[in-house]
Order: structure tokens, then C-alpha cells, then sequence
């Protein structure tokens, strides 16, 4: 897995301010569009942000302008990454989740095989197994073994203080994180 910390963009999202982050994250991405760490920062600080809108109380962020970055990041991302797992995981978890902010009809579909594709690249790799598991219904005995996994390296997969770092530490229930 990518190494996610990165300590400018990380104050900035735990200060929340978005929009400095955003601006940040984009700026980067223009620059070196090929940067994987960058895409997939860029793309779920902006799916975050439209997803946690409304239970955050986020005010003062262009939402039209976030979502249409985050469509144009993953469409690139498509192109570009469709065959790295950590891609795939990342944005297949965000389009399975809310396939609403991505487009059309079949994103959720497309998000879950995403997750299906990362997991049979790395089948050991526990996150992926976890994710893939829990985007499929009657999966609980394969689940229940995956998320003691998730649990035993949580914390090493997601180090830093960014959003994405926090949110997988805090859905997935690491005992170091009180939140």
C-alpha cells in the first residue's frame, strides 16, 4: 500500500481547511499528473468532502467544482491506473460506497469490481480482502476473518493525520483512534 502521510496536505485537512487543501492537492496533480499518491489523495479528499458535506457542517467549498474534479480524477485515474491495486481499491471503496458523486448508473457495479480486480492482485493484502468482502452479501464468515486482519495492521497502512488516514482509522474501528 501507498505510504499516505504527507504532511502539508494532512495539517491542512485536519484544520479543515478544504479549500486550501484542495487547492494543494490540484496544484500537485497539474503538475505531475502521473504522481498515483497525488490521484488518489486528491480523489478521496474530494469524495470526503462531498460525502461528509452535509454531517460536518462543511461550509464555504465550491461542491460543483469538487465533484467535477473528483469525476475528472477518477476517469483519468481509469485510464492511467486501472491495473494498480491501490487505484483500484481506493476508488472502487468510494464508488461502491456513493456512486452518485461519479456519474453514471453503473458506478456502484463498476466500483465492486474495482475492489474484486485490487483484491485478486493481492489477495494476502488485508484491506483489500476486508473491502472486497464487505461489498458482497453473504460474505460474513470470509469478513469476520478479514477484519481481525484489517485490525492487526490498521494502524501501519494508515499512518498520518489526513483525512483518509483518520476515516479508514475510525470506520474500521482502530483501538488507538478516539474519535
Amino acid at each position: 500500500m501507498i505510504d499516505w502521510p504527507w504532511t502539508e496536505v494532512d495539517t491542512l485537512e485536519s484544520q479543515e481547511k478544504w479549500n486550501e487543501a484542495f487547492a494543494l492537492l490540484l496544484k500537485h496533480w497539474n503538475e505531475n499528473p502521473n504522481d498515483l499518491k497525488t490521484v488518489i489523495r486528491l480523489g478521496f479528499l474530494s469524495w470526503y468532502v462531498l460525502v461528509e458535506e452535509g454531517p460536518l457542517d462543511i461550509k464555504g467549498v465550491d461542491f460543483d467544482g469538487v465533484e467535477t474534479v473528483l469525476r475528472e480524477v477518477t476517469s483519468y485515474g481509469l485510464t492511467h491506473f486501472s491495473m494498480n491495486e491501490d487505484f483500484l481499491w481506493s476508488f472502487g471503496y468510494m464508488m461502491s460506497l456513493f456512486p452518485d458523486y461519479f456519474g453514471d448508473d453503473d458506478c456502484e457495479q463498476k466500483g465492486k469490481g474495482m475492489l474484486k480486480r485490487a483484491y485478486e492482485l493481492c489477495p494476502d493484502e488485508p484491506i483489500y480482502r476486508y473491502t472486497y468482502f464487505g461489498a458482497f452479501p453473504n460474505e460474513d464468515d470470509k469478513l469476520r476473518e478479514a477484519i481481525q486482519q484489517v485490525h492487526a495492521v490498521l494502524d501501519d497502512r494508515f499512518q498520518g493525520e489526513g483525512v483518509l488516514s483518520a476515516y479508514f482509522q475510525s470506520v474500521w474501528g482502530s483501538p488507538t483512534v478516539n474519535r
